[in-house]
């Protein structure tokens, strides 16, 4: 009797020699490794650590070499102005508020723990962040002129993301809205060359890869308010407002975001409100959602049309029954009227 062909089997077979084939590539550099002991031998899970001193405990053999060789990277003073920011930062987020609290321990207990530095040659003459952006915000917000920094040199770009990446998630500050962000950049710059090698990386299965980066279809300012509510909105919840974004607009998403922040929608009623605007979108055209509207009339009562205004800077004006003996009139009008209010706009500024 013929063998029945698994066809599942074989997809989860080529899948795994992807990722095999994907592990020996980075492992040739030690990428990983090398990345996540820098960020297993780092000082303290904070920034900035202060308290009684814990007991010691002598380190494994293996650990102990670690902390050794950390150790022989001395601390030097650099500028601040000589300092740039990391371009595969995998924090994307940060609030006003945290860096004024650094900066405010700055000033009471100063800079515990250097921030981490290299050398690239597309910043000559500058010193790229690693890991401690938050520090070197903190500091120009005091005007500081000089910061404590740990230059290492000779890495590529992987190490410079997977560096901060596994320094962050020992302080589990990292949010999918920032790995989104980030994952996209290295992708699109092909410091990965695709989503099987960057999920052996960070160690990620690839559809976890593929979910998290189609967040970036989201506008900016979305992606700002759920980083800033990451406390509640998981990945469940961003994915399915995005798909609501996707089938209705920003509006739509808008309100189930905020519905999501006040505790009144879970992920199951998020899907529900998606399959809703699919279903829509599939049996006529999307319902359009705007935010308020003008309606006109005639004397007599006999409705004229709308303005509609919406969210995105978008005004539609929809006008019916007018002869054809008037709409040359109300042209010339409107464009009166229109000329005069935009002629006290404020000039929008270019570059």
């Amino acid at each position: 009797m013929a063998t029945k062909l698994n066809f599942t089997s074989k997809v989860r077979a080529g899948m795994a020699v992807e990722r095999a084939s994907a592990g020996e590539r980075l492992a040739d550099g030690d990428v990983v490794g090398i990345a996540q002991r820098d960020a297993g031998a780092a000082p303290a899970p904070a920034e900035q650590a202060a308290g009684p001193t814990a007991p010691q405990v002598a380190p494994q053999p293996e650990i102990a070499a670690v902390i050794e060789t950390v150790a022989t990277h001395a601390v030097t003073r650099i500028s601040v102005d000589d300092v740039v920011s990391n371009p595969y930062n995998p924090r994307a987020f940060y609030s006003a508020e945290t860096i004024d609290e650094l900066a405010e321990s700055f000033a009471s207990q100063g800079q515990i723990t250097p921030i981490l530095v290299t050398r690239l040659p597309q910043f000559p003459g500058k010193y790229v962040i690693v890991d401690g952006e938050r520090r070197i915000r903190a500091a120009r917000s005091r005007g500081d002129k000089l910061i404590d920094a740990d230059v290492r040199d000779g890495l590529d770009n992987q190490n410079l993301y997977l560096r901060a990446y596994h320094a962050n998630k020992e302080r589990e500050e990292q949010t999918v809205f920032d790995d989104a962000l980030a994952w996209k950049k290295l992708l699109d710059d092909g410091v990965y060359v695709d989503q099987t090698e960057l999920g052996v990386a960070v160690g990620e299965d690839p559809k976890h890869i593929s979910k998290v980066i189609s967040l970036t279809s989201l506008p900016p300012y979305l992606l700002q308010r759920m980083a800033q509510n990451r406390q509640d909105i998981g990945l469940g919840h961003a994915y399915n407002i995005k798909l609501i974004f996707d089938r209705a607009g920003a509006s739509v998403a808008e309100h189930w975001l905020e519905q999501v922040i006040e505790g009144k929608a879970s992920v199951r009623k998020l899907e529900a409100a998606a399959s809703a605007e699919a279903g829509a979108r599939r049996v006529g055209p999307r319902r359009t959602h705007y935010q308020s509207r003008v309606q006109f009339s005639r004397p007599d009562g006999v409705a004229l049309g709308e303005l509609k205004l919406f969210g995105d800077g978008r005004a539609e004006l929809n006008l019916k029954g007018i002869a054809a003996a008037d709409q040359q009139r109300l042209a010339e009008r409107m464009k009166a009227v229109i000329d005069e209010w935009a002629s006290e706009m404020e000039p929008v500024a270019v570059g």
